[in-house]
């Protein structure tokens, strides 16, 4: 019985600590949360799958003119965070990494990009080929 006791305490213990460490990193600047906009710039509907490493956004329908977010939390200590999206519509299939944390320095309001036949194009910045 005292092991049970000392099992369950200590798992407690360790969440609880798990979980004051997470909210400390957003109060000392480890940890942000970021937003990522992609508007449908094509005369078509759009359907679009993201991903990173632990996560995926299942397929999404976005009509022409519509938008669409991706919300997540980027460590800013080691800066390391990549988004993945497939792109598809008509005949087209194309990929983009559409936020890669070492390249994308976002707003406040967050990464806005525009989806057009030819790539995506960054608010503020570059355009990519597909």
């Amino acid at each position: 019985m005292n092991k049970i006791v000392l099992s369950s305490f200590m798992f407690v213990t360790i969440f609880v600590t798990i979980q004051m460490v997470y909210v400390e990193a957003f109060n000392i600047g480890i940890a942000k949360d970021e937003r990522v906009t992609f508007f449908n710039n094509l005369t078509v509907p759009l359907v679009v799958s993201c991903r990173d490493k632990d996560r995926i956004v299942e397929y999404e329908t976005v009509d022409p003119g519509n938008g669409y977010s991706l919300k997540f939390t980027v460590f800013t200590l080691i800066p390391s965070s990549l988004w993945y999206c497939n792109f598809v519509w008509l005949r087209e299939d194309h990929n983009f990494n559409i936020y890669v944390q070492k390249r994308d320095r976002c707003s406040r309001s967050g990464c806005v990009w525009y989806i057009k036949e030819e790539g995506p194009c960054k608010v503020g910045g570059e355009c990519y080929k597909w």
